[in-house]
């Protein structure tokens, strides 16, 4: 009656889920292994890892924050305001006046871009025509600190202020114009992450749109994928200048990368003690799961406790759970032989230990897991592949225990200290649920390799 080997668990999963190619279940949320290895990402350009805007020309019909939300664009074919269509993006109104419009940004987190993302969903007779992104590394003027965690200063704009940035019909002066784009000029070198590139209508895929969703970029999808040249890929940005040409509306602006974060500073224990590893914020990475049908396991990294369920990781149900429940007698737990659901991180630095370990089912009330397994793994130049397929050595850190709904539950004196050092986490739940956050504090002995 005992549970198999999570690995011999993990691979009857990816035998039973392929499908040409090695693709994980379920026909919404199908995803290559390559694909998942893509999300591996961070989007610095997050509002909810502190990315906001610090200028905009022209912010007529929706206002340019809404660039940075984490949720997927919404769309109400009834809705309006006095401006016009309510719509959710960044929409200017249509110009009559010389030159375009633009918006400047500035990351939440310092890193690296890998890849840009614009969506114009449901911008489909009003996207801008054309998109160009630039990007600089515009550190704290002296005397200014960081709020620490990776995160830039709150301040620092460049330019003049504007009293109503992020009001619906408002829009700045020619004088404000001329000032804040000398401003940004003068203050960094840019480079072009993304040339002058034509954008496609927003027609979203899916059932409403006739448009199938594979998951895949294509004509008659509303995302457009750039990839940032090589040699620019590595540099260290922190603000990024969005140029739409020559206006219209973009609904959500994405920045793919890595978090750039100074180890003797900002992550050494000697310099810090004990922190959580499994944070975005400091550079922490969700790599891949086995589902992702209600949410992505990279919320499980992001700050604060979420406001609802799809904040979190939540899985479908899982079909390979038994056809009814029995109590395995030695454990107490239900007996669930190759019914579970799992994701893997890469921590933010090489960690001698961890000591406390946080699983947090806050909103999870009525499909939260029955029980977690939580392992860690040594292998800092490990392939993505080889972590999501159980080609590594993973020891148990936190054997399978139980958990409840909407409560956070802490693990110290739980955990196995033999699990040792490690470079990266895999968290088992069973059969199937949601989770809203992990923690994993200990102390970090060396950087993770590029």
């Amino acid at each position: 009656k005992s549970c198999p080997p999570p690995r011999e668990i993990m691979l009857r999963q990816l035998a039973a889920r392929r499908c040409g190619d090695l693709r994980l279940r379920g026909a919404v949320h199908c995803r290559a292994i390559s694909s998942i290895a893509d999300r591996s990402l961070t989007n610095l350009a997050d509002a909810g890892l502190g990315a906001r805007v610090l200028f905009a020309t022209d912010e007529w019909f929706a206002t340019a924050d809404n660039l940075l939300q984490p949720h997927a664009p919404h769309f109400d074919s009834e809705t309006f305001c006095t401006q016009g269509k309510v719509m959710d993006g960044w929409e200017s109104r249509r110009r009559r006046l010389p030159g375009h419009d633009w918006a400047l940004l500035r990351l939440g987190l310092a890193g690296s871009v890998k890849r840009v993302e614009i969506d114009t969903a449901h911008f489909t007779g009003n996207q801008t025509p054309a998109v160009r992104v630039l990007a600089a590394c515009i550190d704290a003027e002296e005397g200014e600190a960081s709020r620490g965690g990776g995160e830039l200063p709150e301040t620092a704009w460049l330019g003049p202020p504007r009293a109503d940035l992020g009001q619906r019909g408002s829009c700045a002066s020619a004088d404000e114009i001329a000032r804040a784009r000398a401003a940004v000029e003068a203050k960094a070198e840019w480079c072009e992450l993304v040339p002058e590139s034509r954008l496609r209508a927003g027609y979203v895929r899916g059932a409403a749109s006739g448009v199938p969703d594979d998951g895949e970029v294509a004509e008659g999808n509303s995302v457009h994928l750039f990839e940032v040249p090589p040699e620019l890929a590595s540099r260290r940005v922190t603000h990024l200048l969005v140029d739409a040409l020559p206006d219209g509306g973009i609904a959500r602006m994405r920045a793919w990368g890595t978090v750039a974060r100074d180890f003797a500073t900002e992550l050494d224990a000697a310099a810090v003690g004990s922190l959580d590893l499994l944070s975005a914020l400091n550079g922490a990475r969700a790599l891949g799961c086995s589902n992702r049908h209600y949410g992505e396991p990279s919320n499980l990294l992001r700050p604060g406790r979420g406001e609802r369920m799809d904040h979190g990781w939540e899985t479908a149900r899982n079909p390979n759970r038994p056809a009814v429940l029995r109590q395995d007698p030695s454990s107490g737990l239900v007996d669930m032989p190759g019914a579970s659901e799992w994701c893997v991180f890469r921590l933010a630095a090489v960690a001698g230990g961890i000591e406390r370990l946080e699983i947090d089912t806050a909103h999870f009330r009525g499909n939260y897991p029955e029980s977690c397994l939580v392992e860690v793994c040594d292998a800092p130049h490990a392939e993505v592949q080889d972590l999501l397929e159980g080609a590594v050595e993973w020891r148990p850190l936190l054997p399978r225990t139980r958990l409840g709904p909407d409560a956070i539950h802490a693990f110290e004196e739980e955990l196995d200290s033999s699990a040792g050092r490690a470079t990266h986490a895999r968290v088992s739940i069973f059969p199937d649920g949601g989770i809203m956050r992990v923690r994993a504090f200990g102390r970090a002995v060396a950087p993770m390799p590029e």
